[in-house]
């Protein structure tokens, strides 16, 4: 058989010259999400900064990561859920990977990831099985730690990850839940399961290959931003679940802006979670190291944050992210309470989030005397009210209309609950998933605090002030539900910032034909310091009072203006009964520290002027807003624009 010498060979060579790109898959180029290797490259360098943030923050994720042991990430130990936990140590060992070059931490990350696959936990939480919330979870933290530990892995450990990641998406195509299937999605699975997915598709390039369901994801979360939250970012379901809903959702944005995909940014740019949490997180913890809230929804007083605080750092217009870095630094960076193990988002492996985002070169400014004393989230219907930022004492005040409900998500009903912390101390407190009338800081009628169906309120009048602010509440639904014909809910607040106190007075106008027992209550602490507050009521001047007595020598001190007289039940809750038809309750308070002052009043009911040191509260039925002057009428500002 002749030799084949010469026509074939370079036709064969021509031939593979124009096929290889045809059909050769493009090579995947790794770190592809949330860092580049510039960004690297100035973490680099901002941890080589004696005591700088980045330094901090390194520090702590190194010193669990090199424990090479889930149960550094574990905070209930006996909870059968090991996966999280392993997924959180992948995370973390996948980034420091990326920071030293150091294959250790590639295999430390890949380890964690074959342990969830060969021993699972006593859950079974695998990112193809079980409920959403943990397919999410461990699914995508093992999809970046993939993507980030990918050039210190084998080919045969890439495949065997990624091989995982596939099988976990193509389960995700017959996943369902009920909260997944409203079509205003406003629950927070819809952040959880469908952010986390589509983290997952990214890491591993798969958007190109399943391009139907890469689509519905992003129409779905932008359908979950219109309908799920206010103005600040508030969800029906509570601050509590906008940070968790938020730790899948600000990651799937960001994700899809590192491969050049920014369908999703309008609707996120609308919304600005860091002013919500700002107006509402205080500079302390509660003793599970979770930072202290304002409550809402069926949300605790304390949320975990779990890189809540560190993403939103990636949201703020860079003329207002001075202000979030002050806020920040002492909500969860450095001059954070507690250890510097218990900062910089130290939960669900969360700490990878402070060290991209936080702006080493961005100034810090204190934003008191600079944004408003008071911000609404007018969709949701929420009212927030601080005196300063400062520290554990600052005084952060909300009250709730609770204007719209999505079905299929948690709800609460909230028109006119109150909330209140000061001086280390939550002296108002809400009900979270409580259904309980004791839990609520409401109005109750007939001893009824809740009503099935819609409950929401209805928004009458908002102004922010230089020193504090105004908000009316129409009952709406709610109390219409309750029985009652027109009832609305006064709140007005003014801050004095010399003496570190805050005037609050509410007025409750009722108008019904029938007769009702109504109550005036608040539901005191919440359930990490029930009993820390000591309660008493009395008379003075006439007028009945309560006092509460909180921690670091705190006060809030209450007269009952109108009606007179009434049945003060001390204890908690803490209620002021009253008995009518058409009813006005007219309460005035002080939030303060060390001696509570004494007031005078003349006059009856509506038209009592009540005397606090040099502050007068009196009420104007003309213009139907209580006023509040130093001897004189005060001088209102025009009302402030969100900033």
């Amino acid at each position: 058989m002749p030799k084949n010498t010469g026509w074939f060979s370079p036709l064969l060579i021509s031939w593979l010259i124009v096929l290889t790109p045809l059909t050769a898959k493009a090579a995947e180029n790794h770190p592809r999400l949330f860092v580049d290797q510039e960004r690297i490259n100035q973490i680099q360098w901002a941890i080589q900064v004696p005591q700088s943030h980045h330094q901090q923050a390194l520090l702590a994720l190194k010193s669990r990561v090199q424990q090479q042991d889930w149960r550094v990430y574990d905070f209930d130990l006996d909870d059968g859920n090991w996966n999280y936990a392993r997924s959180y140590l992948a995370k973390e060992a996948a980034f420091l990977y990326l920071l030293t070059n150091n294959r250790e931490y590639a295999q430390i990350a890949y380890k964690a990831i074959a342990d969830i696959y060969h021993e699972p936990d006593a859950d079974n939480r695998l990112p193809d099985r079980e409920y959403g919330l943990s397919r999410a979870t461990v699914g995508r933290n093992i999809a970046i730690a993939y993507d980030w530990a990918y050039h210190g892995l084998t080919p045969k450990q890439r495949d065997y990850i990624k091989a995982k990641i596939n099988i976990a998406l193509d389960a995700w195509l017959d996943y369902k839940h009920v909260n997944l299937r409203n079509p205003l999605m406003a629950s927070n699975w819809v952040a959880v399961c469908r952010g986390g997915e589509l983290v997952m598709m990214l890491a591993i390039y798969a958007e190109e290959n399943r391009t139907n369901r890469y689509r519905q994801l992003k129409e779905w979360l932008k359908t979950h931003l219109s309908h799920g939250y206010g103005e600040l970012g508030l969800s029906q379901e509570g601050i509590g679940y906008t940070g968790y809903s938020g730790i899948f959702l600000l990651p799937a944005v960001y994700a899809l802006r590192s491969v050049g995909d920014t369908e999703l940014d309008s609707s996120f740019q609308n919304i600005d979670f860091w002013k919500l949490i700002m107006y509402a997180g205080a500079f302390l913890m509660d003793g599970n190291t979770e930072r202290e809230f304002l409550q809402s929804g069926v949300s605790n007083s304390g949320i975990i944050d779990e890189g809540w605080a560190s993403l939103l750092l990636a949201s703020v217009a860079p003329s207002q992210l001075p202000f979030y870095r002050y806020f920040y630094d002492y909500h969860m960076g450095i001059h954070a309470p507690g250890t510097p193990r218990e900062k910089f988002d130290e939960r669900r492996g969360a700490t990878v989030w402070s060290l991209i985002y936080y702006p080493e070169s961005t100034p810090s400014f204190d934003p008191t005397g600079i944004y408003p004393s008071a911000i609404s989230d007018r969709k949701r219907g929420a009212y927030f009210f601080r005196n300063r930022w400062q520290d554990e004492n600052d005084i952060l005040l909300s009250i709730m209309g609770d204007f719209d409900h999505h079905g299929n998500a948690w709800d609460q009903s909230e028109a006119f609950q109150l909330g209140l912390l000061a001086y280390q101390t939550r002296f108002i407190g809400g009900a979270g998933k409580e259904r309980k009338p004791d839990f609520y800081s409401s109005l109750l009628v007939d001893g009824r605090s809740d009503v099935r169906g819609k409950k929401t309120g209805k928004q009458k009048f908002f102004a922010s002030f230089s020193d504090g602010g105004y908000a009316i509440i129409d009952g709406g639904e709610k109390y219409a539900g309750l029985g009652l014909s027109n009832v609305q809910r006064h709140l007005l607040v003014k801050f004095n910032q010399n003496h570190g106190s805050a005037i609050i007075t509410t007025l409750d106008k009722i108008q019904d034909d029938e007769t009702h027992d109504y109550t005036w209550q608040l539901n005191l602490g919440n359930e990490a310091n029930d009993g820390d507050i000591i309660s008493t009521v009395g008379k003075e001047n006439s007028l009945n009072i309560f006092l509460l007595r909180g921690k670091n020598d705190s006060y809030l001190k209450g007269w009952i203006v109108h009606p007179n007289p009434v049945t003060i039940i001390s204890g908690d809750p803490l209620q002021v009964q009253v008995s009518g038809s058409n009813t006005n309750i007219w309460i005035v308070m002080i939030v303060g520290q060390g001696i509570p002052p004494v007031a005078t009043s003349e006059g009856m009911g509506l038209e009592t002027k009540l005397k606090i040191d040099n502050v007068v509260i009196s009420y104007n039925a003309q213009s139907d807003l209580k006023e509040v002057s130093e001897l004189i009428r005060l001088n209102i500002s025009d009302s402030y624009d969100n900033p």
